[in-house]
């Protein structure tokens, strides 16, 4: 009998798909993340970006302003909107978070709610989870299908890390890139989604200018980056609340 005759026979006792195999997740995401920029991706400490934010409220555009965000892993973070003195700023250390506003004469403490949120939305983010999560030993990793986004297919990779988050990855199968991410947190019933294009390299990273978020379907914001530095050195007191 000819192998190929002894291939598809094979094939149709086990009940395989008479097909190429199932795509490796953990190739596609190792593949996805040297396109990122490999080990220098995964060794940064720390991420200081600018450019323009836009708020939509029911899918419709509602506000326009300038941010300048800092990260600092494992679990920093201090974002500055609006310009010069009228700046609003949102400053987060682990289990502290302060709120700053130009009437503000003091900074303003966190309540514990929204120092929890701000370590829910850390955690699950795209920085977060492709340097921190990927590699925990709870992580699960699978293949979950395809989808054709932009009339290119896109691979489904989904982890489920310790807290029980689903997390899917949409990677192109041309470029190797991220399209978007979905993620639906354990603690809620929303999905928030990321849309990711215009991808440049600072610094040996691929950053991706253009973000748009959505929750269940409609859009809720969208991020234009004019730049990112990576492993800049910046200092702690950044994400400590100022002292008058």
């Amino acid at each position: 009998m000819p192998r190929l005759l002894v291939v598809l026979l094979a094939a149709c006792l086990s009940g395989v798909p008479v097909q190429a195999q199932s795509p490796q997740p953990r190739k596609i995401l190792n593949d996805m993340l040297e396109e990122l920029g490999g080990q220098i991706f995964l060794d940064v400490k720390d991420i200081h970006t600018t450019g323009r934010f836009y708020q939509f409220k029911r899918g419709d555009l509602a506000g326009v302003d300038n941010f300048e965000d800092y990260m600092k892993f494992p679990l920093m973070e201090r974002t500055e909107f609006g310009k010069a003195k009228n700046k609003e700023i949102t400053i987060n250390n682990a289990n502290e978070g302060w709120k700053i506003t130009p009437k503000d004469k003091e900074p303003q403490e966190q309540v514990p709610a929204e120092v929890q949120e701000f370590i829910n939305n850390f955690k699950t983010s795209f920085d977060y989870i492709l340097r921190f999560t990927l590699s925990e030993s709870k992580t699960t990793v699978q293949h979950v299908g395809s989808e054709i986004i932009d009339f290119n297919r896109a691979d489904m990779i989904e982890l489920r890390d310790a807290a029980k988050n689903r997390i899917v990855f949409f990677v192109d199968r041309t470029t190797k890139l991220p399209v978007k991410m979905q993620v639906r947190r354990s603690d809620e019933k929303v999905m928030r989604e990321e849309r990711y294009g215009n991808w440049h390299k600072f610094s040996g990273v691929l950053t991706s200018l253009f973000i748009s978020r959505s929750t269940d379907g409609v859009k809720t914001m969208e991020i234009r980056l004019d730049g990112a530095a990576y492993n800049s050195g910046l200092s702690d007191n950044l994400f400590t609340a100022p002292r008058k």
